[in-house]
């Protein structure tokens, strides 16, 4: 009785900081700058045909190129039949990623039939992994991408899939928010929030974080730091970009609980051991998809075999793609015409 009588105060105290470190997140990001709305929106300027895609996608390589900076393994790229296809698929990359993060995956579903698009986002796959280019990172950057590349993949395929991991995820849900011209919209982990703050508590997380000054770097790993070797990738990130990645996250939410979903299907794919991102949040934009009438579909891998935030990147510290890439490929592929 004494040893559960002890551990009941060891809860009770951790409880207490817990609720301490929650009000303190909120009443600290009163001292912050109001967040500035993301108004999002979309304009479609969809290619109108494979031809139209591929001038699309040859001028977006040679404007990458032409900048110096980029990392040639961190170029977009597109693997296609040569022609338009019944089905393509966008593949947005995570934070600190680039397009190289789905080089196996991607063959899965070229080796399928589709014509396959991974594109760069914002402020990702500089040549210098250590620059801290991601510090000026905007959600509004980010927004900009989807039109971007939903207008490009209807060129490649008479159904397009959107779909994207983590910051990535953000960018595809709000894909399957705005665009009606998708068949499905794929957010797989979106950053919606992090982990362990409540979900009510994002905005406030999101005021604090981008109110700070300086902004903070955070090394993936805090031992080797800059000697950290990803396959594609920087060695740490922005604190300010996450918080720009929550901006965003919190306009799509927004717009989720206010209007239909747009996209024709919504998959919505996160794990029960991700260290990263809110299950509540995510939870939250599945359940409002679904109260507006949206087609949407959810599955949670399992607590075990653990998985990482990123079960995409085939080098991550607890990658098993052996165990999520045919899962991956059969759920999205389950909405084939």
């Amino acid at each position: 009785m004494r040893v559960l009588k002890i551990t009941g105060y060891v809860v009770l105290a951790l409880l207490a900081l817990l609720l301490a470190a929650y009000l303190g997140i909120y009443l600290w990001s009163l001292t912050m700058p109001a967040l500035p709305p993301v108004a999002l929106a979309s304009t479609p300027n969809p290619a109108q045909d494979y031809a139209d895609a591929m001038r699309r996608f040859n001028a977006l390589v040679a404007e990458e190129q032409a900048r110096g900076d980029i990392d040639d393994k961190c170029l977009p790229y597109v693997l296609t039949h040569g022609q338009r296809t019944e089905r393509a698929i966008i593949l947005f990359h995570g934070l600190t990623a680039c397009p190289f993060q789905y080089h196996e995956l991607a063959q899965l579903f070229y080796a399928e039939g589709y014509n396959v698009f991974a594109p760069r986002l914002p402020r990702h796959g500089y040549s210098d992994r250590t620059a801290n280019a991601l510090a000026e990172l905007t959600a509004e950057e980010l927004a900009a991408m989807m039109d971007v590349t939903a207008d490009l993949a209807a060129g490649l395929g008479e159904e397009v899939t959107m779909a994207g991991l983590s910051l990535g995820g953000n960018v595809a849900a709000q894909g399957g928010q705005l665009r009606a011209d998708l068949r499905l919209a794929v957010p797989m982990s979106p950053a919606l929030g992090f982990r362990f703050v409540p979900n009510f508590l994002t905005p406030a997380l999101t005021r604090l974080i981008l109110g700070l000054s300086p902004d903070i770097y955070i090394w993936w790993d805090p031992i080797n730091k800059a000697d950290f070797q990803a396959e594609s990738g920087y060695p740490g990130f922005s604190l300010h970009a996450l918080g720009e990645i929550y901006r965003l996250g919190l306009a799509v939410q927004a717009l989720a609980d206010s209007q239909p979903p747009a996209a024709q299907a919504q998959l919505v794919i996160d794990n029960w051991g991700d260290p990263a991102v809110n299950l509540g949040a995510i939870e939250a934009l599945t359940a409002a998809w679904q109260r507006n009438s949206g087609d949407v579909t959810a599955y949670r891998f399992p607590l075990l075999p653990w998985l990482p935030h990123d079960f995409i990147s085939t080098d991550a510290v607890g990658a098993s793609t052996d165990h999520t890439y045919p899962k991956l490929f059969e759920l999205i592929t389950a909405y084939s015409p």
